[in-house]
């Protein structure tokens, strides 16, 4: 069973059919985004909201709009930055079957210790800054995670340590996901806590702030 794969974007809409616990898109960082996100993180922000794929462009632009400077807005790379996450938003609605998910997209980032989410399917996407660490199944200690062990029991070979690259897609399966609590181990590495980070995050639109 391959718990890991590599795959293009478009065979994200696949990931609920096969036996992988983590599907990862390597995708190019774009030139000139280090200069434009260090200008959209000027100011902290955080938001969380339903929004619907029938709108989900609009209604991303329309969240964003309210919450970045008019600085940032009128950058030609800002209208990039929307259709990128509107398109991924767009096939996880389709991964998931569903019409609305949840869309959060902050700088500010928790759940420091090993876990696997709540959740039956979750998506992330790291546009700046350190990307999610995971672990290979054979690098981890399940049975610590679940005894409630802090990270330095549950990791069994830091060597082995994984991040998902910025800009590159990450899908997880969670918790409710049948078979799903021996998804991938993964957490917020120690430098996006304590340094500047833009995640995206997107579940299903029953979830809010489930780490």
């Amino acid at each position: 069973m391959s718990l890991v794969k590599k795959i293009s974007l478009n065979n994200i809409t696949n990931f609920n059919k096969d036996n992988s616990y983590l599907n990862i898109v390597e995708r190019k960082k774009p030139d000139s985004s280090n200069i434009f996100f260090k200008e959209l993180l000027r100011k902290p922000f955080n938001v969380n909201k339903t929004i619907a794929k029938k709108s989900i462009f609009e209604d991303i632009k329309r969240l964003l709009n309210k919450t970045v400077s008019k600085k940032v807005q009128v950058n030609e790379f800002y209208q990039i930055w929307l259709q990128d996450m509107g398109k991924i938003s767009n096939l996880f609605c389709n991964t998931i079957e569903e019409n609305y998910i949840n869309f959060s997209l902050g700088t500010s980032r928790g759940c420091k210790r090993y876990h696997i989410d709540n959740v039956p399917v979750r998506l992330l996407v790291t546009y700046y800054g350190k990307g999610t660490e995971w672990l290979p199944s054979n690098a981890c200690d399940y049975s610590a995670y679940y005894n409630g062990e802090k990270n330095e029991k549950i990791i069994i070979k830091q060597t082995e340590r994984k991040f998902i690259e910025p800009w590159n897609v990450a899908i997880f399966k969670g918790q409710k996901f049948r078979g799903g609590e021996k998804g991938i181990l993964h957490r917020t590495p120690d430098e996006a806590i304590n340094g500047k980070s833009l995640l995206m995050r997107l579940d299903n639109s029953a979830a809010y702030n489930i780490c």
